[in-house]
């Protein structure tokens, strides 16, 4: 069964949406990029915010970057913004499920 490519979370009482975007899909202002890497990105959004349907972009990564780092401890989307921080309790199940993805990927 194929997985979602998106998460929802909420660390700290803020709610973020996490997006898987594969080669071949649109991604950027408007969806007006097509990610030509077989690399998928991981995007991340505070979701409070509302101006897409996935909430304000924060932040994007490939997903080799995530998993090599393969860190459940947290990570800072963008350092001028604290709240744009995903603490341990948020991003073990991101890392879980990244994690997931992939190994269907390459299943």
């Amino acid at each position: 069964m194929a997985q979602s490519k998106i998460l929802d979370i909420v660390t700290k009482g803020i709610p973020f949406r996490v997006v898987i975007v594969e080669q071949g899909e649109k991604y950027g202002l408007n969806k007006s990029i097509t990610h030509e890497k077989a690399d998928p990105l991981v995007e991340f959004y505070d979701y409070r915010y509302k101006h897409t349907e996935d909430g304000q972009f924060v932040s994007r990564y490939f997903l080799s970057t995530l998993l090599e780092n393969g860190s459940s401890t947290g990570i800072d989307l963008q350092g001028g913004v604290p709240d744009w921080y995903i603490y341990e309790d948020g991003m073990t199940p991101v890392m879980n499920w990244l994690k997931e993805y992939n190994m269907e990927k390459i299943g």
